[in-house]
């Protein structure tokens, strides 16, 4: 195996051949939007890995020069896994169809993996972890695979919500408290904060406003409003279902 390095401006590039004829990491140009301290360290990760790096300091410079990797792997560095990171992520995906974004970040909550996931990310590496995860994962992602950190795992498909819950988180959408949903639900008032208990696990939520401002932003992956939380209508022990009731009030 043969090694070569060379210097581009500020993008730093490893080339590497495999003399058994096999596909190296070094053949594939990886784009690292990152600036600083974060660009140093990925980049010096991936160039003892053995690939081939393009570096920019941020997504304005790759649009603007990045034409050559329309279908390359990309590694976008976030200091905060924000919906502002999601928009930027679809940005990149709009701009280069084709690119396989790869989310490297401090820390991401649960929903923030939805939300970039679903912007058009396909991977997600942590910063603590990137020294083991960043290149398998690259790996990965080029031979279609979707690569997340094990503990969101879950993340990648949509919460698998229950026809009780769904009505619940309605309820609470439209503002309803416990006490109110039991009522209108005829159940018991601890049965309603376990149904939430669970679904509140499920989205990867703390508090019924975490829930609300999930379920109501599009921007965080989950593309479902009050309407497709609903489901189907389910009906109470008085023989109407909850929208009829809350809509005679």
């Amino acid at each position: 195996m043969r090694t070569g390095r060379s210097q581009l401006g500020s993008a730093s590039v490893a080339e590497q051949t495999d003399d058994d004829g096999g596909i190296a990491a070094g053949e594939v140009t990886v784009a690292l939007v990152a600036g600083g301290g974060p660009r140093e360290r990925i980049g010096a990760i991936l160039q003892e890995q053995g690939w081939r790096l393009t570096v920019y300091e941020d997504a304005a410079e790759l649009c603007e020069h990045g034409e050559r990797h329309t279908d390359g792997l990309l590694a976008l560095w976030v200091q905060q896994a924000s919906a502002d990171a999601a928009r930027e992520v679809q940005a990149l995906r709009e701009r280069f169809e084709h690119a396989l974004v790869v989310v490297v970040c401090p820390q991401i909550e649960r929903w923030e993996v939805r939300a970039v996931l679903a912007a058009g990310a396909v991977g997600v590496v942590l910063e603590e972890e990137m020294g083991g995860a960043l290149g398998p994962c690259l790996q990965a992602v080029r031979v279609g695979q979707v690569c997340v950190p094990r503990r969101h795992g879950r993340q990648i498909a949509p919460p698998a919500l229950s026809a009780r819950e769904k009505q619940i988180l309605g309820l609470v959408v439209m503002g309803y408290m416990n006490s109110q949903i039991a009522e209108q639900l005829f159940l018991a008032e601890s049965t309603i904060k376990s149904h939430l208990s669970s679904a509140f696990g499920k989205l990867g939520v703390r508090s019924r406003n975490e829930a609300v401002n999930l379920i109501l932003d599009s921007e965080r992956g989950f593309g479902m409003g009050i309407l497709a939380l609903g489901g189907d209508p389910i009906e109470t022990a008085g023989g109407m279902t909850a929208d009829s009731e809350a809509g005679s009030r």
